[in-house]
């Protein structure tokens, strides 16, 4: 093992690998950069992102991380890192799988997050995709909200957008009292499962001015 391999080793506490060790030795020579999220497969990876929004902050935390090229889920678990929504983050030694939400990056016992300085402008590009997409469009329909007893108790708003029919569940359900049939709606962060469109925990609801404001006028 060469010097400066044994000494990213160290920087990280001996807690990634050899392997990874020599990738990140390669990024400070210009040799290699990390992953972006559109080149996600899965397994071990590390890169660099923003945090677009904190959905859920108990183990395992769960967050939207953005780069130029798109979105995908952030998972830590067990660890505790102090990071805040806007943050640019650098995750090393993670691993990287398909959930339902699309790619997901996760973070154990021996991945690690460091903040970085600087900025990352994040893509929002609109149009139905994998993992997650955004929408944005017209109100045509909005229908009340169900309540559906079990082990949890979840609230499910349908709304229809430009023809497309959009499932809202719990926190986004309720977010629609803000919204009236024929007003315009950016929603972000959205996911297809089992033919259907929906938008949970992980996602964002908007008006045009609020999205323009935290997008557009930056």
């Amino acid at each position: 093992m060469d010097d400066e391999t044994r000494r990213i080793m160290e920087e990280f506490g001996n807690l990634i690998d050899e392997e990874t060790a020599k990738m990140l030795a390669m990024e400070k020579r210009g040799e290699r950069r990390g992953s972006r999220i559109k080149e996600l497969r899965d397994g071990k990876t590390w890169l660099y992102g923003v945090v677009e929004k904190i959905a859920k902050e108990e183990n395992p935390l769960l967050a939207v991380l953005g780069d130029e090229t798109g979105h995908c889920i952030l998972k830590i678990w067990g660890e505790t890192y102090a990071i805040m929504e806007g943050d640019v983050i650098k995750i090393v030694n993670a691993w990287a799988k398909r959930g339902m939400r699309g790619m997901e990056v996760n973070v154990g016992k021996y991945g690690r997050i460091v903040k970085m300085e600087g900025s990352i402008e994040t893509k929002i590009a609109f149009g139905k995709g994998e993992g997650l997409f955004n929408l944005r469009g017209t109100i045509e329909k909005i229908y009340p909200t169900q309540v559906y007893l079990g082990k949890n108790e979840t609230f499910v708003r349908k709304i229809i957008v430009d023809r497309e029919e959009i499932y809202l569940l719990d926190e986004m359900a309720k977010e629609m009292n803000r919204f009236k049939e024929n007003e315009e709606i950016v929603l972000l962060w959205l996911h297809e499962r089992n033919g259907r469109i929906y938008g949970d925990e992980v996602s964002m609801i908007l008006k045009p001015e609020e999205f323009e404001k935290r997008y557009e006028g930056e």
